[in-house]
């Protein structure tokens, strides 16, 4: 397979950028530099991202469905461990390999291998628990490969100015996806044609992502054959050690990552626990865990109005700090959903469901709600750690950094997810959401405090760590045609 070169001005890539345009009109309320939406390479980069989360992350959904309908909290726990261990265990590895080939070709390949475990995994072995383990672990591991290059492919189809809003664009198009996938797409195939027919239409979507990347314009001619030939295993190190140590040389940057990480964990701490929270604690059907999901893609969108502008006024660390702050109340509050539901019931905006027929009690209405601050705290959260490293970490080490922040926010999580199970079985799912941001905490704080002896050999003072947050790295130097240059390097 062969992609064309950039065309001239003016002729058929011009005309593919109005075509698509009116997808972006959304995006004029929210981004004061237009120009960014108006381009078409990075139409092509939010559509296949858009295509491949809403695949994803339906996968997800509808397992965790399957197993807290089936199931118990044990399982719904070893589905959620199925998705967080490959990234604790291929992150680095996804994160080099990602750096070592050029982007477009790194991206379609990994969107069609997930494409064939979806289809290939529910023709050969149905939709038992084994069954959808392996699913959620197949699609998961892939996912290493690709968040990397999902993520450090943004410097290169957008200009340095450009980097926050294109962050934010794809943080929205990442909520989007998830509402799409979890709030109208899974549920309804679930219920109208079975989980097979979901997982094959996920299989569908992720093809349809491959095709989106693979038309990413490119300068020089190359095969898929060709790139994956020149990836030379042996050259890549991926020791933790060296890698520790190489990324050390940033201490602000593993720091603000770490902030990211506490965020992330706690988010796939509610996913998993999300069914079983509906199911158990507000004795609903587990499948109305929509009304959890889908109002934090509201959340995430809310969030690109103040996301720029926090970043410039009190900075990208404070802001991701904030996140943090934001997700760890939201938590403790829905574990009293019960003891606000009088005050926050009648003013909560998710009531607009009942205008259009629909009558969900007032504790899931109260839990909708708060999922929109969770979702605002995600999204802030991502866009300020995405993109104090795009802004400040050599482009072609971009994919190395997001594939060791894949590693740390996954091996943050594989522990709580395993005892989450456990502990909501012998105490309840409300004490988990209570306690739950301080376990992150502690396990960021080690990981960070272990990061920190690999790279130096000797264990750093509590006060060494927390002073990182506040250390300031220059951004990186180059100008913009060393943009040009990775571009014509084929990195795209």
């Amino acid at each position: 397979m062969t992609v064309q070169p950039d065309p001239p001005s003016g002729s058929g890539g011009e005309a593919g950028g109005r075509k698509e345009l009116p997808v972006f009109r959304l995006f004029f309320f929210f981004l004061p530099e237009t120009s960014l939406i108006r381009q078409f390479r990075f139409q092509l980069v939010v559509m296949s991202k858009l295509w491949s989360e809403v695949g994803q992350e339906a996968v997800f959904y509808g397992a965790l469905v399957l197993v807290a309908t089936d199931g118990n909290a044990v399982q719904a726990s070893m589905i959620g461990a199925a998705r967080v261990l490959p990234g604790a265990t291929l992150g680095l590895v996804g994160g080099a390999i990602g750096d070592a080939l050029p982007r477009r070709v790194g991206l379609g390949v990994g969107y069609m291998v997930q494409a064939a475990i979806c289809i290939l995994i529910p023709l050969m072995f149905g939709t038992e628990f084994v069954a959808l383990l392996l699913l959620v672990f197949g699609v998961n591991s892939l996912n290493q490969f690709l968040g990397p290059s999902e993520k450090a492919v943004i410097p290169l189809v957008t200009s340095r100015e450009q980097i926050t809003s294109a962050a934010s664009i794809l943080s929205l198009t990442d909520g989007i996806a998830t509402g799409i996938g979890t709030a109208a797409m899974a549920p309804f195939f679930l219920v109208t044609f079975g989980a097979e027919a979901l997982f094959y239409l996920c299989g569908a979507l992720l093809i349809l992502a491959a095709v989106r990347i693979f038309a990413l314009p490119i300068r020089k001619h190359i095969t898929v054959k060709d790139a994956l030939s020149r990836l030379d295993l042996t050259e890549l190190d991926v020791s933790f050690t060296s890698a520790f140590r190489w990324l050390m040389g940033w201490p602000a940057i593993v720091t603000i990552i770490m902030v990211g990480v506490v965020v992330t964990v706690l988010q796939t701490i509610l996913k998993t626990l999300g069914p079983s929270y509906v199911g158990e604690v507000l004795g609903e059907d587990p499948a109305k865990s929509v009304y959890i999901f889908a109002p934090a893609g509201l959340g995430a969108l809310v969030a690109l109005v103040p996301a720029p502008w926090l970043n410039g006024k009190i900075g990208e660390r404070m802001s991701a700090a904030l996140g943090v702050l934001l997700m760890s109340l939201s938590l403790f509050v829905m574990a009293f959903v019960e003891v606000v539901a009088p005050v926050l019931g009648p003013i909560s905006p998710t009531n607009i469901v009942r205008v259009v027929g629909f009558d969900p009690s007032n504790e899931l209405m109260v839990a909708s709600f708060i999922s929109i601050f969770t979702g605002f705290a995600v999204s802030l959260s991502a866009i300020s750690v995405q993109t104090y490293i795009n802004k400040r970490v050599p482009m072609l080490q971009q994919g190395r950094v997001f594939g060791l922040q894949s590693v740390l926010a996954n091996a943050a999580a594989v522990i709580p997810l395993l005892l989450i199970g456990i502990f909501a079985e012998l105490s309840s799912i409300e004490l988990i959401l209570i306690i739950a941001p301080w376990i992150v905490l502690g396990g960021a704080y080690a990981l960070l405090v272990l990061a920190t002896s690999m790279a130096r050999g000797e264990t750093p003072s509590g006060r060494e760590v927390f002073d990182s947050f506040w250390e300031q790295p220059q951004s990186t130097s180059g100008s913009e045609s060393a943009i040009e240059e990775g571009l014509a390097d084929l990195r795209t």
